[in-house]
């Protein structure tokens, strides 16, 4: 396996990045968008959102997974503005690899690099993988709204900050 790169995604990765998103969802579709052009609509208004927050990984040539982080989300339940991270994405067969992390990651630095001292997300309560995996990079529940579970973390105190 070759290294992961991680570049910033442009307005010509968007059907690229539809693809990812409808094949990240597989078996959580109750979550997520699941026509093509739904989810390239949605790319769309992430790209709008925050053009300078979309990220995607790249394996060996290849795009494995992408966020999509934005630094200008203004949060009623925080009353501030913080770092969104609206969709984390890794192919299946790219799983457990690291690249998720290394996203992840680069969405924090960003938000650092954006003067911001909290990172928030919502995750389906049944996306146990998703749970997980934000519980172990320091994000904690903080309340839920139907299905759905938002999760924040400080950036305060974490080095480089």
């Amino acid at each position: 396996m070759g290294e992961i790169r991680i570049e910033k995604a442009n307005s010509d990765d968007i059907e690229d990045l539809a693809r990812i998103y409808l094949q990240g969802y597989s078996g959580l579709e109750e979550y997520a968008y699941t026509h093509i052009e739904d989810a390239i609509a949605y790319l769309n208004w992430l790209f709008r959102r925050d053009v300078a927050g979309v990220f995607v990984a790249v394996l060996d040539g290849k795009k494995v997974g992408f966020i999509a982080s934005d630094g200008n989300w203004f949060s009623k339940r925080e009353g501030k503005v913080v770092g969104a991270i609206h969709e984390l994405v890794v192919l299946p067969e790219y799983r457990s690899m690291g690249v998720g992390k290394i996203l992840l990651n680069r969405a924090i630095q960003y938000f650092k690099e954006r003067g911001l001292d909290t990172a928030e997300l919502w995750v389906g309560d049944e996306n146990t993988r998703a749970l997980e995996f934000y519980k172990k990079h320091g994000f904690k529940e903080k309340d839920r709204f139907n299905y759905w579970i938002r999760m924040t973390k400080s950036l305060k105190d974490e080095a480089g900050s």
